[in-house]
């Protein structure tokens, strides 16, 4: 079998280029790549394809008989939709969701539009860029953070506002970095819990369950782009979370139900927080989970049960039976 790895690798950004510094958090790096490629080795040839505009005609021209899609793409909130909209396009089976709930999950708000009111969802509002800002009041603390982007992106360690002038700012700031509608969040002080889900139909199953706790006390605790480029000092991973057996419960059946109403296929990774009651609140989905053998959510709450090689060949297995195809 002929395996396309379809993906975009992490650059440098240009020089002289105004960006925030986490504009390229989503990409993936080196290692990760050859980490995915080695686990899939054991299906065929895998040939490694970056998710640039050379993509379709690539794909169009390779022969390939499968693609394993971890691409994030390139654009706004429809770019995690790309390469799985070309793979269909061109009939090339492909692993992870399609592009219907890859476009849908990014947008925070749309996901939680979606799975409310079965799913509990933090209460939060969407300022659009035709929003007087200074017209704006809101209930603090909340957390302001870009609507439309993944891996913490926009999230920083101020990014939690205790009065409304604060969240205005924070507000304009985001708009101005990242130039999409901004999600003004209820922050939520209880623990942030993180569910990977495998499978399809009948076959879905929670893989597993990580609490993501400060390593000191902080009075807002944020699973930031900072705390997660210095997790080793700064998080600490709980597998299996603090908690009693009937919140932990009520976590797994609120994320396959969020799971089967995003319309996920073969993989997820769906966070929640739980209120000041110990109440479970749907947060985001990512159909598309890091998968670096270190320092990715999904590696780490499944090391318990499956080794990182393991781990890409069980999405894959899933998607190929999703297919009808026999999996090796």
């Amino acid at each position: 079998m002929k395996i396309a790895l379809i993906f975009n690798l992490r650059p440098t950004p240009p020089a002289g280029v105004e960006a925030p510094d986490d504009v390229h958090e989503e990409f993936d790096a080196p290692d990760t790549i050859e980490a995915i490629a080695t686990a899939l080795a054991v299906f065929g040839d895998v040939v490694a394809l970056e998710a640039d505009r050379a993509l379709p005609g690539r794909l169009a021209e390779g022969g390939f008989a499968f693609a394993f899609n971890i691409a994030e793409g390139h654009g706004r909130r429809c770019r995690e939709a790309h390469a799985a909209a070309v793979c269909e396009l061109l009939h090339i089976p492909s692993s992870h969701s399609d592009a219907l709930t890859l476009a849908l999950t990014l947008d925070k708000w749309m996901a939680r539009r979606v799975v409310a009111p079965d799913v509990a969802v933090a209460a939060a509002r969407v300022v659009r860029e035709d929003d007087d800002i200074s017209l704006l009041e809101f209930a603090c603390p909340v957390v302001v953070m870009p609507n439309d982007e993944g891996s913490s992106k926009g999230v920083r360690d101020d990014s939690v506002a205790v009065t409304a002038d604060e969240a205005r700012t924070l507000i304009a700031r985001v708009r101005a970095l990242y130039g999409c509608p901004v999600l003004v969040d209820e922050y939520l002080p209880g623990a942030e819990l993180t569910v990977g889900i495998l499978g399809n139909g009948r076959d879905i199953r929670v893989l597993g369950m990580m609490e993501i706790a400060p390593a000191a006390p902080s009075p807002y605790f944020l699973y930031s782009v900072e705390a997660k480029r210095a997790c080793d000092e700064r998080v600490r991973y709980y597998q299996p979370p603090r908690l009693d057996e009937a919140t932990r419960l009520q976590v797994e059946v609120s994320a396959l139900k969020a799971y089967r109403l995003l319309g996920c296929r073969d993989v997820a990774r769906l966070d929640f927080r739980l209120d000041a009651t110990g109440r479970p609140h749907f947060l985001e989905c990512n159909p598309l989970p890091g998968l670096n053998p270190e320092t990715s959510d999904l590696v780490i709450l499944s090391r318990a049960t499956m080794s990182h090689a393991q781990l890409v060949q069980e999405i894959f297995r899933h998607a190929l039976r999703r297919y009808a195809m026999v999996p090796v």
